[in-house]
């Protein structure tokens, strides 16, 4: 079972690769570099997304609802997010996901069992809210390495 201690230690961290990352689209906020087909503001759309569905879950399992569920696959959702966030520039998403990650920290941190699933991918996958910090946290610093190295 995670504690109260380790799930500030994942909170903190994903803290840390969340402002590298909102550093990195701020600067770059109009760069057309691309990772395969998407540009930084495309990926920032994304994350808006795994976010919104992470804190939904979170916030919903918190209350005594249910976990978070996707109906589709990860690229269709990916591919939603930046549908959605369409005519919104990089300064109104930063705008967006800051709040959600303030949601984000608060409810893992609230949670009385953060190992308790709170988002089931459309394959049946059921993730914990400690698996979700850590994924959340490997999948930013994974796209800044990406986008860093192309610069």
């Amino acid at each position: 079972m995670t504690t109260a201690q380790q799930t500030d230690t994942l909170v903190a961290s994903l803290q840390q690769a969340f402002d590298a990352g909102i550093s990195y689209f701020k600067a770059e906020a109009d760069s057309e570099v691309r990772i395969d087909l998407w540009t930084p503001r495309e990926v920032l759309c994304h994350m808006i997304y795994w976010h919104q569905a992470t804190v939904e879950g979170i916030e919903s399992v918190a209350s005594g609802g249910e976990p978070h569920r996707i109906y589709a696959s990860t690229d269709e959702m990916n591919a939603r997010s930046v549908g959605r966030a369409a005519g919104r520039d990089v300064a109104q998403l930063i705008e967006d996901i800051i709040p959600l990650q303030e949601r984000l920290a608060d409810g893992a941190r609230g949670l009385e069992d953060p190992d308790v699933t709170v988002l089931v991918r459309a394959d049946g996958t059921e993730l914990s809210a400690t698996q979700r910090l850590e994924g959340i946290t490997k999948h930013w610093l994974g796209h800044l390495e990406e986008l860093n190295a192309i610069l």
